[in-house]
């Protein structure tokens, strides 16, 4: 993108008359240069089961598909072994507790 950031965003109380909905999906998005940004966060989610951290990839219904590279975290969960490192599976959303977890970065460093 020519050094430049797509940022997204559903809240619509956020936005302006420079962002689109290209797909009409409710998501909106703008193309910025790094320098028009200031005080960036990275947004990292992930789920927290029994105390062990797993990757939360999707949601469906009452769900959420979850993941792990760890051997003992993957058995211990029950979850599937999709390939040598992966453990793949879908949980009760009753049985994850969501974790968001911001970062501050440099957009000038992308």
């Amino acid at each position: 993108m020519d050094g430049n950031l797509k940022i997204l965003t559903q809240d619509k109380s956020k936005i302006d008359d420079t962002f689109v909905d290209k797909y009409q999906s409710g998501v909106y998005t703008k193309v910025v240069e790094p320098n028009e940004l200031k005080d960036c966060v990275k947004i990292q989610v992930y789920g927290d089961i029994q105390g062990k951290k797993v990757e939360v990839l999707k949601e469906r219904n009452d769900k959420y598909q979850v993941s792990t590279g760890s051997l003992l975290i993957g058995e211990e969960l029950k979850l599937p072994r999709i390939d040598r490192d992966t453990w793949l599976g879908w949980v009760p959303k009753s049985e994850v507790k969501l974790i968001l977890e911001e970062t501050p970065f440099d957009p000038k460093r992308f």
